[in-house]
């Protein structure tokens, strides 16, 4: 079978980025020199694992309203329809907004997205992706406060939520179905850093 993006997903940048390794030299631990020695990891799955997407496959993406419905949709990271109903059931057990959701099992802080635009889309075309569980999150506050940390969970069944990580997506692989608006402050409303 051949997939759309299959050029994208043998590069081993994929994997990397699917790691959550920041593959900005400005951000690598260098030697004297400046050879990269190692890369910086700031979240990411663990332990990717290939996984093959059918046409048809219906998948759901968080971003930003504010960069267009398209623009968040050519991102990288995705859900499976099972995820996002595992994702939707615990925010209505705990009486949480889906963003709030979001943030506590996908391990999304605000600084890396506002969660105001939520997506359904349907893949048109076979594709390849990384699939695995969220690691621990460690990045700069954006407020310039202290280094943000959030550990995985994933020994806590109701918080397991396999995440997609699918390179070199165009806008001819996806059929966006609908978009949906979410408020910004119900996006962090009872959100706390662990």
């Amino acid at each position: 079978m051949a997939f759309r993006n299959e050029a994208a997903f043998n590069k081993p940048s994929s994997r990397m980025m699917a790691e959550g390794m920041d593959l900005r030299t400005s951000k690598a631990i260098v030697d004297p020199r400046g050879n990269v020695l190692a890369y910086a990891q700031t979240g990411g799955i663990i332990a990717p694992m290939r996984f093959e997407i059918a046409p048809g496959t219906t998948l759901f993406r968080f971003g930003n309203i504010t960069a267009g419905v398209h623009r968040v949709a050519g991102g990288a990271w995705w859900m499976e329809q099972a995820a996002f109903e595992k994702l939707f059931n615990f925010a209505q057990v705990h009486d949480l907004s889906v963003g709030v959701a979001l943030r506590y099992l996908c391990l999304v802080p605000p600084e890396w997205s506002d969660a105001t635009l939520l997506i359904r889309a349907r893949a048109v075309a076979p594709l390849l992706a990384w699939r695995g569980l969220a690691n621990s999150v460690v990045t700069k506050a954006g407020d310039g406060g202290p280094v943000v940390r959030m550990p995985q969970q994933n020994e806590i069944a109701a918080r397991r939520v396999h995440q997609l990580f699918i390179p070199g997506l165009d806008g001819s692989v996806l059929s966006i179905e609908q978009d949906y608006p979410l408020d910004k402050e119900s996006s962090r409303r009872g959100f706390l850093y662990l």
